[in-house]
Formats: structure tokens, sequence, C-alpha cells
């Protein structure tokens, strides 16, 4: 499972503003046929929740680092 997670993570796709697109069912078949590595329908809910805490991750690093929407000529 974790394998699958890795791989599929490795190639997901990122959005302009560097977001990683969320992982779908049909990635994690498509990587199950190809690998030919059969994964239980638990393990592939748990492949998506791992993917769900990923982007969660990432989006608050990039939050952080990105300046905040503060006017600076408001003194409110």
């Amino acid at each position: 499972m974790w394998r699958a997670f890795s791989e599929l993570d490795a190639q997901r796709l990122h959005t302009e503003s560097g977001i990683p697109q969320p992982l779908q069912h049909r990635d994690v078949e498509a990587w199950c046929r190809t690998m030919r590595v059969p994964l239980h329908p638990a393990e592939i809910v748990a492949v998506l929740v791992l993917d769900g805490e990923r982007r969660a991750v990432e989006a608050e690093r990039l939050a952080a680092r990105s300046p905040a929407d503060i006017d600076p000529e408001d003194d409110g």
C-alpha cells in the first residue's frame, strides 16, 4: 500500500500554485492494473486517506510560505 501511494504521489499533477491534485480511484485502479498488484478495498481507501493528508500538509506549507493578503495602507 505504501508503495502504491509513493508511486502515485510521485506522478501526480499540481495546480499552478503548486498544490497537489487529488488522486482519483481511477489512478489507483490503473496503478494496480499496470503493476499487477491487487489492493484490498480497505487499502485503496487508506491510499486515498494518505493522499488527503498529504495534500492538507502541502496546502498548509504553501499558505505559510505565501504572504498574507494584507493591505499595507490599511491601519485597521
